[in-house]
Order: structure tokens, then sequence, then C-alpha cells
């Protein structure tokens, strides 16, 4: 038992002496410059949907693509982005889940999609976690959905988006934030 417990106390030991990559003073500056002076793209490579009954269900019928799971859906080869650039956002967000609310249904959008100035922007870097957290809320003209949309920027340019809707459940996105070159900005206006 004593061998036990003087295992155990040096597997903890050895544990808690790892340590953890330090941001540098370089990367902690350009992280701290995304969508204050530094117009970003995002592009996703993955979508997780609130895994509902009714989308476990659709899930279970065979519909979606081999590799995809209730709760984890490729976007692989799929058009999306979310931008940054001065005080507008926009985004084309494919969208998998339960719409609750709204009266979009006449719509051939299914997808989230917005271009325009946030109601709310907040952008702080987290020393302690090393990361850039950003929180927009964003109010769609056409139906009046509101989406609010909470952004982890992490120092090896991934990023993690969270998007909760007035009228959909939660979706999140997983991709890479990349920063907009001025030929992108100009060809986009």
């Amino acid at each position: 038992m004593k061998t036990f417990v003087s295992m155990l106390v040096l597997f903890i030991v050895f544990i808690s002496c790892t340590s953890t990559k330090v941001v540098t003073e370089a990367q902690r500056k350009e992280m701290e410059s995304w969508g204050k002076e530094t117009p970003f793209e995002i592009v996703s490579h993955r979508a997780s949907p609130m895994a509902t009954v009714a989308f476990n269900a659709v899930a279970n019928s065979g519909l979606l693509a081999p590799g995809n799971t209730a709760s984890s859906i490729s976007l692989i080869g799929n058009t999306n982005w979310f931008k940054m650039k001065g005080d507008t956002i926009s985004a084309y967000l494919p969208y998998f889940g339960e719409r609750r609310f709204g009266n979009n249904f006449g719509s051939n959008e299914g997808g989230i999609s917005f271009n325009d100035a946030p109601i709310m922007k907040e952008i702080t870097y987290n020393a302690t976690k090393q990361r850039v957290e950003m929180h927009f809320r964003v109010k769609q003209k056409r139906d009046n959905e509101i989406y609010d949309i909470l952004i982890y920027i992490f120092p090896n340019h991934s990023a993690s988006m969270y998007v909760n809707s007035s009228e959909r459940t939660q979706i999140n996105y997983d991709g890479e934030i990349k920063a907009l070159e001025i030929e992108e900005i100009a060809n986009e206006n």
C-alpha cells in the first residue's frame, strides 16, 4: 500500500511539474491587435451543433456525410467565414441545428449571415489564459434575429467561436484566423 501511495504522489508531482507554453511578447502584441488594428477572417473547419433529441434523430437517420456525428460536422470544402474590418463584422456560417422561433422560413438562407456594425463589441486579452476574448452582439436587420458571438483566439492562430441566437439552438465553430490583406479588403468594397 505504501508503494502505491508513493507512486501516486510521484505521479501527481510529475504531472504538476509539466510546463505550459508561454506566449512571447511578439505573439501577445499580435493577438492584442486582432480586431483593433488588424482586420481578420476566421475560416472554420468544424461545427459542433447542440445535440438535441431532434438533431440526434436526423444524425441517426444517416443524412449526415460519413465521418460526421450529431456533435461534430466537418466544414472542409464548405464556404464559411467570419470577418471583422473596422467597425463592421460580417459572417456566412453554415448552420446545423434547430430553429426555435422566427419568420425566416421562406428565405433561401439557412445559415447564419450578416454584415453590419455590432450593437455591442468587447475585445480583451486574457493574460491568465493566454488568449484574446471577443464578444459581439449583432442584430440582423431583415428579421430581427439577435446573435451573441463569443470568440477565443489562441497564439497558434486557432479560433473557437460560440454563436447563441435568439431564434436557434447554440452552435460552435473551430477554425483558423488570418489577417486580411489590403487587396482583399479593397476587392470586397
